[in-house]
């Protein structure tokens, strides 16, 4: 075949492709390309094929999550309810000095009683006060004195009715010997009066509850042969009706003669 018949073939090729390419896009594809003619009509020369091979998609790989992986909270611990400690009592014991004149009726609005006015084991007290305060049984050696520097009055008493003033009480010589008296104690407070003495000792007043742990305790001393005396104002409250227990010691004896702890009278309110 010549050379210009090779041109011509290619000229009506392409002519004739573009003629019905145009026919496609004008009709929105409805109509496919045709096949591409003979390779006879393009003298013999193949051509590539119209449409491309399928171009491989591979699977996209999932991207990393942003959110951090949550962390397992540990499991808070149970907490035990504290239960709080069973009450125990209290008592307070504060000293102070006596005053010139003591009404023990005025003082003791629920008893009050006065050790001395009539002998060694005399006990006057208030006759409506149900013998609330009480004296132990006597163990040590004791004695009548007239030493207070204060006065003692009271009215409504038994055996004795009244005093217009007294200055008598009871005493106790050498290291070890006591007096011991007791109270009621209940949950409500109570405050107990113990007007006491000393002389050439050193004494303690120790307090302590039938029920509960409650234990309190004061101490004095006076070495020089006078005679002192002082108030205890015990302020105290219990768990549950019971008594309060009281021993006025003497720790200490100083010198020859009879040095020890004595005691006058006590209120209670």
């Amino acid at each position: 075949m010549s050379s210009a018949s090779v041109i011509l073939a290619g000229v009506i090729v392409v002519v004739g492709f573009g003629f019905v390419a145009s026919r496609v896009i004008n009709n929105d594809g409805d109509n496919p390309l045709p096949d591409p003619p003979p390779t006879a009509a393009l003298g013999g020369i193949p051509l590539p094929s119209g449409s491309p091979g399928p171009i491989p998609i591979g699977t996209p790989s999932p991207s990393p999550s942003s959110s951090p992986t949550p962390t397992p909270t540990s499991a808070k611990p149970t907490t035990k309810p504290t239960t709080k400690p069973p009450f125990q009592g209290s008592i307070q014991i504060a000293a102070s000095s006596v005053p010139s004149t003591v009404d023990l009726t005025a003082e003791g609005s629920t008893d009050w009683v006065h050790w001395g006015l009539d002998g060694t084991f005399s006990l006057e007290r208030d006759k409506g006060g149900g013998f609330a305060i009480l004296e132990g049984t006597p163990t040590a050696p004791r004695f009548k004195h007239a030493l207070s520097p204060q006065f003692f009055r009271w009215t409504g008493g038994d055996p004795v009715d009244h005093s217009d003033g007294t200055t008598t009480g009871i005493r106790t010589c050498g290291a070890g010997n006591a007096f011991t008296i007791s109270a009621p104690a209940s949950s409500s407070t109570r405050v107990l009066r113990l007007y006491v003495g000393v002389i050439d000792a050193q004494g303690e007043l120790r307090a302590s509850l039938s029920a509960g742990s409650a234990t309190a305790a004061r101490s004095v001393q006076q070495r020089d042969g006078t005679f002192r005396t002082l108030v205890y104002t015990v302020t105290y409250r219990a768990p549950a009706a019971t008594r309060i227990n009281f021993s006025w010691k003497t720790l200490q004896a100083f010198g020859d003669g009879c040095g020890g702890v004595a005691l006058q009278a006590a209120t209670l309110r």
